[in-house]
């Protein structure tokens, strides 16, 4: 039997780019995402591998979706989507903007792992798509600093819970990422967001790293490390001491 990976966010930059590396590897790939058109791009990539569900994770009768169309069981569950803004100063922010922005970023990883712990197997494995901006305040990142704090927070909990299930849990940093977020990034106004010069200028320079880098790591993280080695430490793409281990993979 095949084995399965479903991927939030998929229509796009990291969770498009693993799910064509997860597909060419001959497994079957589930992608979510909220807009149908990008889905069903990556769908026709590799069409008798990939299958995707369009649905906000952030909204209940969405999540609820998933689990009634992600059939059958799943050795891989990666929540890689999220929401950047409403970016400005958190003082200036709405209390409407700030349960949409958490449902997404927080409710919904929280909730659909919750949701289909039915479906993962034995020694199957939940990754969180962590940031730094998890440990540091960024002006004008408000919300989405704080929603990353409380996903990092929400892991530390899921490691020791999923682990008593024979489920093993990890949070990864993918570093500075080549993705619709970063274009959104430096088109943002200094005045909510007054480092967009320097986030422009890793573009100019060619500092980001590619979402194929990236899955290529993520590969590494979710097949090759133990399951009680990734649950250890909030593993970051930048991390020397592993470079030569994920590096290898083609």
């Amino acid at each position: 039997m095949n084995k399965h990976i479903l991927i939030t966010g998929g229509g796009t930059g990291i969770g498009r780019a693993l799910a064509q590396r997860f597909a060419k590897k001959g497994w079957l790939v589930t992608i979510v995402g909220r807009r149908l058109n990008l889905l069903q791009e990556v769908a026709q990539e590799n069409p008798d591998k990939i299958t995707f569900i369009s649905a906000d994770v952030g909204k209940i009768q969405d999540r609820q979706k998933i689990v009634n169309e992600a059939k059958g069981t799943l050795d891989l569950l990666v929540h890689n989507a999220a929401v950047l803004g409403p970016v400005g100063p958190i003082l200036d922010q709405n209390p409407e903007n700030w349960r949409t922005h958490m449902a997404t970023n927080v409710e919904g990883p929280l909730f659909l792992t919750q949701a289909l712990l039915p479906n993962l197997v034995q020694n199957s494995r939940v990754i969180h798509i962590s940031s730094g901006a998890a440990h540091q305040g960024i002006p004008g990142w408000g919300m989405y600093c704080t929603s990353k704090a409380a996903l990092y927070m929400l892991g530390q909990l899921l490691k020791d819970e999923l682990a008593q299930r024979n489920v093993w849990f990890g949070s990864v940093r993918p570093g500075i990422v080549d993705t619709p977020m970063q274009e959104e990034i430096r088109t943002l106004d200094p005045e909510n967001f007054p480092r967009v010069e320097q986030f422009r200028q890793y573009k100019a320079t060619g500092a980001l790293v590619t979402s194929e880098l990236v899955a290529q790591y993520l590969e590494w993280l979710l097949l090759e490390v133990s399951g009680p080695q990734l649950g250890e430490r909030e593993w970051d793409i930048r991390d020397s001491e592993w470079q030569s281990a994920w590096q290898k993979l083609t």
